[in-house]
């Protein structure tokens, strides 16, 4: 799939990681609907960013746990022309002991992570759906940021619960949506320069607990950069033969 003239929405798309998946969109010729849910001034960059690429870029307020806001983001899109790409990269962590966890943190990693990502794709890939006939060659497709913890159960429970049960949702849509050329997809990075990494690895360091820090990468550095992941998330939307996989771009943590 030509992401030139064609129009992707963007869950979470002020965070670090969703900025460089807009700016990398955007420098596909995409034009952008960057979601976003306290950060306006992130949202704003990315728009500024996508938008120096000559492309159109708008910034929608949706807390995707809200089915009709994650709808309204959705719609936001197809006002700027049939939406072919849907990246889902709003996520919540909240690093914590289990003897610490309740009921209540574990709903909410699921509801931000797994259901905020289907609240998106329900209305996307509806549309995607009815704009092509069944067994098109390509009818568009969809990626979910998710985390190596889900394959290595490392930053705590409810998180790895949480990204596991994400990339189970995209293998099962890549195989309702195959037959009718709507692809789905998974990126899952290993550590990344954010500020969410940074919580993290000081949650980590505060209960001791050993996390990332057991797993190694197969290469000389340890962490990714934002845009590494988001040029891994450009691939699996642009490859017309690539469905129902897990990309990991860890640096080859999950073969340790």
């Amino acid at each position: 799939m030509e992401l030139t003239d064609s129009v992707a929405v963007v869950s979470g798309g002020s965070g670090a990681i969703g900025r460089a998946i807009v700016d990398e969109l955007a420098r596909g010729g995409a034009d952008v609907v960057v979601g976003y849910h306290t950060d306006r001034d992130g949202a704003t960059e990315a728009v500024e960013r996508a938008e120096s690429h000559g492309v159109t870029a708008r910034a929608v307020a949706a807390d995707v746990t809200d089915e009709s806001a994650a709808a309204a983001l959705v719609e936001a899109g197809t006002e700027l022309g049939p939406v072919q790409a849907v990246v889902t990269c709003a996520g919540y962590t909240d690093p914590g002991a289990i003897e610490d966890r309740t009921a209540t943190d574990l709903d909410r990693h699921l509801a931000v992570n797994v259901t905020g990502a289907a609240n998106v794709l329900g209305p996307a890939v509806e549309r995607m759906r009815t704009g092509t006939d069944s067994g098109a060659s390509d009818g568009g497709a969809v990626v979910a940021v998710s985390s190596v913890a889900a394959s290595l159960g490392t930053v705590d429970t409810a998180y790895a619960a949480s990204k596991s049960g994400l990339e189970g949702y995209i293998r099962g849509l890549a195989r309702e949506l195959g037959p009718e050329g709507v692809r789905a997809s998974v990126v899952a990075p290993g550590p990344v320069e954010t500020p969410m990494n940074d919580a993290i690895v000081e949650s980590l360091e505060e209960r001791r607990f050993r996390g990332h820090e057991t797993v190694e990468t197969l290469l000389d550095r340890y962490a990714a950069q934002p845009a590494e992941v988001a040029r891994a998330v450009r691939f699996l939307l642009g490859h017309e033969f690539v469905t129902g996989e897990v990309l990991h771009v860890d640096g080859g943590m999950a073969l340790d």
